[in-house]
């Protein structure tokens, strides 16, 4: 379990900028500002998008109110019918958003080519536990409903999700499963948090100086679970138990030196001794979200590519 270089020297250099703000630690402050410093930070430090993709903004009407989403679609593909991805960023249900997430859900578009929506959720504190649920099903419905609108094919859907986006990915594919729900065919996982109850080694092995302390992970799934939910429920913690009939076909990209990793080694076993296809692939050397920080962690970038070779479902 060693850390890549190029990993140490990112890390490196987020220490030292949050030093030179004199930026507390995200988990100590409100959140507004911790969102309004990372949305800062990777503005600041991330490549340019591509200027030839189409890009549409537009609002979906979730249950919760209007409910912003992103279509991306390669420039090159023309008038071709293309399979759809849709994608939930991360931030520990807290933070994050569709700019902040935008080089992933470009990257996605051109690994299929796919139609990639890139749907907003509520975050915590402020909406708890299901909240994001609740929007992340109603994007699936809309997406499902409208994507032929952009030249997608519904039939051919994949539902993403990095960290806490991976979490609200799995726990929609669990929903339209026991709710005979929008066939989804393929759940793709980045890094994904699936142990709201912080039960796995790893979070022991990485608990600090690796970008994701167990502090942070506690502060964050205390203000997701809230009031009204249960870490050990299988909607939150998904990797506690067994998947429901009907369960898509999932591939995992984990990373080796990821607090979270264990759990994505077991949601994969008990996917498995489901019957359910599954394929986990492990960067080594790599930390949690390094899938957004390729242009930092480029030895990161053999492992995403294999992960997403087989992005597009047949």
């Amino acid at each position: 379990m060693t850390l890549h270089s190029e990993a140490e020297s990112h890390l490196r250099r987020m220490r030292d900028r949050m030093t030179r703000e004199r930026m507390p630690p995200l988990h100590t402050v409100e959140p507004e500002r911790a969102r309004a410093w990372l949305r800062e930070t990777i503005s600041d430090q991330r490549p340019p998008l591509p200027a030839s993709d189409m890009v549409e903004d537009r609002t979906l009407p979730a249950r919760s109110g209007p409910r912003a989403v992103r279509l991306i679609r390669p420039a090159a593909t023309g008038d071709e019918t293309l399979p759809v991805v849709l994608y939930f960023h991360g931030g520990g249900f807290v933070m994050g958003g569709i700019e902040e997430s935008a080089h992933e859900a470009h990257r996605l578009a051109e690994a299929g080519p796919a139609l990639v929506v890139s749907a907003a959720y509520r975050l915590a504190p402020e909406a708890p536990y299901p909240a994001a649920i609740d929007d992340g099903y109603d994007a699936l419905v809309w997406t499902y409903e409208n994507a032929p609108r952009w030249g997608g094919d519904p039939r051919r859907l994949t539902l993403a999700g990095c960290s806490a986006g991976g979490n609200l990915a799995t726990a929609v594919a669990h929903l339209a499963a026991v709710s005979n729900g929008p066939r989804i065919r393929q759940l793709y996982l980045l890094c994904p948090w699936l142990d709201l109850t912080l039960s796995q080694p790893s979070v022991g092995a990485f608990a600090s100086g690796f970008g994701l302390d167990r502090e942070e992970i506690e502060a964050n799934a205390e203000a997701y679970v809230g009031d009204s939910g249960d870490a050990g429920d299988p909607m939150i913690s998904p990797a506690l138990h067994d998947p429901p009939r009907g369960f898509p076909a999932t591939r995992i990209l984990a990373a080796e030196c990821d607090p979270l990793r264990d759990e994505a080694r077991l949601f994969a076993r008990r996917l498995g001794r489901a019957g359910v296809p599954v394929d986990l692939i492990e960067a080594p050397g790599m930390i949690h979200a390094f899938d957004l920080w390729l242009h930092a962690m480029p030895a990161g970038r053999a492992s995403v590519e294999e992960a997403e070779s087989a992005l597009v479902p047949t």
